[in-house]
């Protein structure tokens, strides 16, 4: 007797991938094409569309959290969800200090504002701290930042070479100047440029802060796409001198003290090599920027805007004194109303005291060492590179918060957050990978 034929059950399609790589790169663009100045005009300097779509991206995270079977991948052991906690914790204390009297009542609605700021960048860095599934959707999310910070650098040198500002014609219904736009400026006779950002300095360090990212995507692509990659690369690296900053130079030196020494022998010596022959043809190409540059720092102490500042630090101290614990209220120490610090370290201890300040430096520190800690994990070579340019990323951001008020700059701190949030999916995916080997 012949048996019946087994019944064939076609095989199920795959699972589609749901993670947040379509948010964010909703998120990115409209971060880069909307010029930072243009906000949803009832949230105030709070309403860039940018944070609004990280709003968006919070309560999905948030919703998510609440449903464990809803496909997103979780971990709960996520260090960045604990330190973006304790970031939250202070800034609401320091807004309760706010509302007890710590600051005028004209003063509120700054406080209120950094409660919504509060929400985007925290939006940002969950949603992609716990939003990326595997290592390739994570690179696929290193190669649209490459991108849109390419889109950024291009608009700048647009700016620098021709003087033609496209920005005032990015134009959105329903979005609000904040602020004027003055977006070129001058600096020893060169145009000092700021793309779509709010500021040349926040201009520099945000690519900056994607210059190491950038390297990674170039040095992994794959046979034939190498050119397009390393053609982004090197239009934000000859874009970060356009904008005339001291911060942004020195966000490069720390990037660059955190990545040469884990290069490859043969990469470290051909960078060596090449390095100073793009330097001669840039001496060429632009003659005096590299000049002008140097004179940043080499006339430091004479600069009248370097000594304006501080010594303005000589009177914040009865700021501190007031509340040198919690604080007087985030975003409440408005600089046209009192000082200009240029030291976002400076303006956290007034607004949210020491608390705040011990907050935003373990922010910083984990995002630093969760990425280490995913580049120790790894066995995969391109996997602990990206670890290790995440890390140099955050340590872009560190500097910079030295040497301007980064708070105050939408683009910057979304910037921040965001690489900040690639260095928690790092740690997770090295987690879930090394367990998923059962070591």
């Amino acid at each position: 007797m012949i048996a019946p034929a087994a019944r064939v059950v076609p095989a199920a399609p795959p699972a589609p991938v749901r993670d947040s790589l379509t948010l964010v790169e909703i998120f990115l663009f409209a971060l880069v094409l909307i010029p930072a100045k243009l906000v949803f005009k009832p949230l105030g300097a709070a309403g860039t569309p940018a944070a609004i779509i990280a709003l968006a991206g919070l309560a999905i995270w948030f919703g998510n959290w609440l449903s464990p079977y809803s496909g997103v991948p979780r971990s709960r052991h996520q260090p960045i969800r604990y330190a973006i906690a304790i970031w939250a914790a202070a800034v609401i204390v320091s807004y309760l200090a706010a509302g007890l009297g710590f600051v005028p009542p004209s003063e509120l609605g700054s406080a209120d504002r950094g409660l919504i700021a509060l929400g985007a960048w925290s939006g940002i860095a969950l949603m992609v701290a716990d939003g990326f599934s595997d290592s390739d959707r994570l690179n696929a999310l290193m190669r649209r930042i490459t991108l849109a910070m390419s889109v950024l650098a291009g608009i700048g040198m647009l700016q620098f070479f021709t003087g033609f500002d496209i920005t005032p014609l990015l134009k959105i219904p329903g979005l609000s100047v904040n602020e004027p736009l003055a977006l070129i400026n001058e600096r020893s006779s060169f145009r000092r440029v700021a793309g779509t950002a709010g500021h040349p300095i926040e201009f520099g360090v945000v690519l900056a802060m994607a210059f190491p990212i950038a390297l990674h995507v170039a040095f992994t692509a794959p046979k034939g796409r190498g050119f397009w990659r390393w053609l982004g690369a090197g239009m934000i690296g000859v874009a970060i001198p356009m904008s005339l900053s001291r911060s942004a130079i020195l966000g490069l030196l720390a990037a660059a003290l955190v990545l040469l020494p884990t290069w490859p022998r043969q990469r470290l010596l051909r960078t060596l090599m090449i390095l100073p022959v793009l330097l001669v043809g840039m001496r060429f190409a632009i003659p005096g920027l590299l000049g002008t540059i140097k004179s940043l720092f080499t006339g430091i102490a004479s600069d009248p805007s370097i000594q304006g500042r501080t010594d303005d630090y000589a009177v914040i101290g009865r700021f501190i004194a007031d509340s040198p614990v919690i604080g007087r209220g985030f975003g409440t120490f408005n600089p046209a109303d009192y000082v200009l610090l240029d030291n976002q370290y400076l303006g956290v201890l007034i607004e949210m005291g020491g608390f705040g300040l011990f907050a935003l430096i373990l922010l910083f520190l984990v995002g630093v060492f969760t990425a280490r800690g995913a580049r120790r994990r790894s066995s995969r070579d391109d996997t602990r590179e990206l670890s290790q340019c995440l890390a140099a990323s955050v340590i872009v951001a560190m500097v910079g918060f030295v040497t301007f008020d980064a708070f105050a700059f939408p683009m910057a701190t979304s910037m921040t957050f965001l690489m900040i949030g690639c260095a928690g999916a790092a740690w997770r995916i090295s987690v879930d990978a090394e367990a998923g080997d059962g070591r």
